[in-house]
This record gives structure tokens, C-alpha cells and sequence, in this order.
């Protein structure tokens, strides 16, 4: 199928699996090395306990380059992807009495639906709002690279909210998608920070995930035995399998040339964003009546935010393979459906 045959990114960020991710899986699903690992959580006893802790060192010194400060969080959890991390800071947060978090207008939206259930109030600001308007002390929830377009945010950015007395979750769930770059998340009020294996490899349904955080978060305490081994097997193996930068050096191009077909196709002037997953237009106003109905659908803050995901997947050397098991997926649960309704 060519690409540029239809228009057809996704609103929401699906996270791809690239072919050397599957790889990796296969390995270690497909092999005893699950069982070995789980072997080795349990003996000796209390083995379990502990199990996550060499992994999370691997992975702050995987990270060592772009994150030196990772290292300066006391306390740190395995979590089931940056979600319940998201959520139980929040959960810390309300029962500290914090009422009110703010992002970013076009940001995540998954902020407002945890903080939502939390009994917490999420108010959007632009991005040019000065942070010396806001009282101090206020807690703000921010992506980097921004969920809003896929844009690294400059450092100077984020110290200026925090030399402004405010607080910042930092959320690092493309960390490892794009060309090299380091994040400072030395400022004392980085309150905590959150990684993720689910955008940058496609793991999504694996929850990997790590929390960080300089003082206890006590709702992730359990998360020493309700942890899924397999999964840090899994996050382990790619540690030592898949180079930072790899992924970013080889499809890169790839996902040069996707825009520039969807651009050749409907004259958008759609941008590649800095991860690999996402692309975006900042200005919307030089495009005709018919490309901004496209387009609205992806309308984020000031500007419009795509996934990439289906194109990634039409050029997938093992496409025709997926979409046939997809396919019998798919049939599958319809007959299954069919079966259930004539009950």
C-alpha cells in the first residue's frame, strides 16, 4: 500500500513496535528466560523483594547522558508504565491537600482525568505565560518532549517555573525517541519524574515503567512485590540489546520521508516533531478551507499534533504478515460475537 494513498494518522499516540523491539520480546517470551528470572525473584527468599533495583541502576545508567540527574531521586519504583506513576504522585499530592495542578494548554490529557479522580482541578495556561504571575508554590505537570506537538523543551523553560517557586512532575514518555539530548532534572522542585518503555519502543502493553521521586510515595510502597518480572526481564534485555540512539539514527529518515509524502500529497507543512512517533504543524493559517477541516481533528493548543504510527506500519518489512493475522483477529471476535448474540 503507498502511504500517501489516504490521510490517515492517528488522533491519539499508538505507540509502534519496530521490528528489532518484537525481536527482543521474542527472545525472551519465546525462550526460559522468563522462568529463569522468575526462578531467581523468588530464591533465596526475599529475593523478589529486591528483584527490581539492579534493573532500575542498568536503567539510570542507560540514561546516564541524557538524565546525569536521575540519579539524585531517593526514591524509586517499577511501575506499569508512566500511568501509576502519574496517578499515585497524584494520589500523594490530593492527600497533602495540593487542589489544583497546571499544565500546559494541548498537553497530555491523561493529567486532567487522573487529577479528575483525585478531587484535584487542572487549569491549562499557554505556553508563553510567565510563571512570576502565578502565586507560588502551584504543581505543574509537564511532558518533555511536549505531548502538545513532539518539541523538546529547552531547560531554561522549565528552571524558569521552578526558580518561580512552583513544582514540576516531569514526564519523560518519549525519552529515547529522539537525537540525543540531556534533560536537567537537577532543580530541587523536580519533584518527581516518570519513564516509560510504551512510546519509544512500542511496549505498551507490556507496562514498563519507572518512578522517581524525592520523597516517598507511599501508594507505589507494594510495588516491591506487585511487580510483573517478565516485564523487567524484557526492559532489561533491551537495555543491553538496543544502543540510546539507535532506534532514532536508523528510522529517522523514515520518518523524514513520511512527512514529506504527506506533504507532497496535501501542501500541509506538517513538520517532523523530535520523536519519531509524532509530526505536527504549528500554523495552520496559509492552509485552504479543505486542509484545516482535515486537519481539525488534531488540533492541539495553537497548533496540531500527529501519530505516525499507521505509516511506520504500511512500511513494516513484515506488514502483509500483521495485517493477515490482524485480519483473522478480527474475524475471530465477530464470529465470537455472532456466537454470543444467537445465545
Amino acid at each position: 500500500m503507498d502511504i500517501s494513498s489516504s490521510f490517515h494518522p492517528f488522533k491519539t499516540v499508538y505507540s509502534y513496535t519496530f521490528s528489532e523491539i518484537r525481536e527482543v520480546r521474542s527472545r525472551i517470551y519465546g525462550s526460559r528466560a522468563v522462568d529463569l528470572g522468575l526462578m531467581r525473584a523468588i530464591y533465596p527468599e526475599g529475593g523478589l523483594d529486591r528483584f527490581h533495583e539492579p534493573i532500575i541502576d542498568q536503567l539510570i545508567e542507560y540514561n546516564r547522558s541524557s538524565l546525569p540527574a536521575l540519579s539524585g531521586f531517593t526514591y524509586r519504583y517499577p511501575t506499569a508504565g508512566s500511568e501509576e506513576g502519574i496517578r499515585e504522585v497524584m494520589t500523594r499530592l490530593s492527600t497533602e491537600g495540593v487542589g489544583q495542578i497546571h499544565v500546559l494548554q494541548g498537553e497530555y490529557e491523561g493529567y486532567k482525568a487522573v487529577a479528575e479522580t483525585r478531587g484535584i482541578k487542572t487549569t491549562e495556561l499557554p505556553q508563553d505565560f510567565d510563571p512570576k504571575d502565578i502565586a507560588s508554590g502551584s504543581y505543574w505537570f509537564i511532558s518533555n518532549p511536549s505531548a502538545r506537538d513532539g518539541r523538546i523543551i529547552p531547560d531554561e523553560y522549565i528552571n524558569a517555573i521552578c526558580e518561580a517557586g512552583h513544582y514540576i512532575f516531569y514526564d519523560l514518555a518519549y525519552l529515547n525517541s529522539t537525537a540525543p539530548h540531556t534533560y536537567d532534572l537537577s532543580h530541587p522542585n523536580i519533584i518527581a519524574s516518570v519513564i516509560s518503555f510504551s512510546k519509544p519502543y512500542g511496549l505498551f502493553y507490556d507496562r514498563i515503567g519507572f518512578a522517581f521521586s524525592r520523597t516517598p510515595a507511599p501508594a507505589l510502597y507494594g510495588n516491591k512485590w506487585f511487580k510483573n518480572i517478565p516485564s523487567l526481564l524484557l526492559a532489561q534485555e533491551l537495555m543491553k540489546t538496543i544502543e540510546p540512539g539507535f532506534l532514532y539514527k536508523k528510522y529517522r529518515p523514515v520518518q523524514e520521508q513520511i512527512v514529506g509524502e504527506i506533504n507532497m500529497l496535501y501542501d500541509l507543512g506538517m513538520q517532523v516533531s523530535d520523536p519519531l512517533l509524532l509530526a505536527f504543524i504549528k500554523n495552520a493559517q496559509s492552509l485552504n478551507g479543505k486542509q484545516k477541516n482535515m486537519i481539525a481533528p488534531f488540533k492541539r493548543g495553537d497548533g496540531y499534533r500527529f501519530c505516525l504510527t499507521p505509516y511506520y506500519f504500511e512500511r513494516d518489512p513484515q506488514y502483509e504478515e500483521i495485517k493477515t493475522a490482524l485480519a483473522a483477529i478480527a474475524g475471530y471476535v465477530r464470529s465470537e460475537k455472532g456466537v454470543k448474540n444467537a445465545d
